[in-house]
């Protein structure tokens, strides 16, 4: 790997090609017979996951072969993480499998970017069904297909669009299901979409105002929290810290404008401590 580090706009646009590369792979697949196999639990992934991510790491490699990935079915390769490795990539070659294996449309690939050890600098979120590719750079902005795009600029719960998902653990469905009966009422409305990338992207061009989730791993929030940050938004963890680090594991998470963003973690808190035990 050469000393001098890479431009952004070269790191994004590697992100892209790499986030196109697994989403056309995907979509070969999508409406035709697949292997689907249990990863453990109620978690499955299919052969185009695999085939998905082997074509975001191969772009990668070819530019970055010294740089290290973090990939959701392949773990950690491409470069072992240690101090050698300037850059840790993110990938999530389909974010809604279960939603895919289903042929429902809502489904996305996620490649993210950041110093190792450090803040996320670039990522790419592909919707290869809808032709929607999400991209932001540190410092940069977001964009949707090349347009900025804002988060909403709803103020009072009441009025917010939010959405959530179930995750798979058992005692994680639990408490989020446990919930959704204290989040409605106190909402506009409240959607389970599939897809905790897609409903990210799409707080980040303001089409849900609000997203939370008790269990994400590094690859489902790296490209979303830096998209969030750029479009004007914020995205902690249900203590209100930031997620911005390229290793910041698995976690819990909060998206919002900054107006809703704390109204979002008080309503949360409540409904932990009052009904969800």
């Amino acid at each position: 790997m050469s000393s001098q580090a890479p431009q952004l706009s070269h790191l994004l646009e590697v992100a892209e090609s790499a986030a196109r590369a697994a989403g056309t792979v995907a979509l070969r697949g999508f409406r035709g017979p697949m292997e689907v196999r249990s990863k453990g639990g109620k978690d499955i992934v299919t052969e185009y996951d695999t085939a998905a991510e082997e074509a975001a790491i191969g772009v990668i490699r070819g530019e970055f072969p010294d740089h290290a990935v973090l990939a959701e079915e392949s773990g950690i390769s491409a470069g072992a993480l240690t101090s050698s490795s300037a850059y840790t990539w993110a990938v999530d070659p389909i974010d809604g499998t279960h939603n895919y294996a289903a042929q429902l449309p809502f489904w996305c690939t996620s490649v993210a970017v950041g110093e190792t050890g450090g803040k996320i600098v670039a990522g790419a979120i592909f919707d290869p069904l809808h032709d929607e590719l999400f991209t932001a750079t540190l410092g940069g902005g977001a964009h949707l297909n090349g347009s900025r795009i804002h988060v909403s600029a709803t103020r009072t719960l009441g009025d917010a669009f939010l959405a959530t998902d179930i995750g798979y653990g058992a005692d994680i469905a639990h408490r989020m299901m446990s919930l959704a009966p204290y989040v409605q009422p106190r909402v506009k409305r409240l959607r389970l979409l599939g897809s905790a990338v897609l409903a990210l992207a799409y707080v980040a061009a303001g089409r849900f105002d609000a997203y939370y989730h008790l269990s994400l791993q590094t690859w489902d929030m790296a490209a979303a929290a830096l998209l969030v940050s750029e479009a004007g938004g914020a995205m902690t963890d249900w203590d209100g810290n930031d997620l911005g680090d390229i290793r910041m594991g698995l976690g819990n998470a909060v998206a919002a404008n900054v107006i809703l963003q704390p109204q979002v973690l008080a309503l949360l808190r409540v409904g932990e401590m009052g009904d969800v035990q």
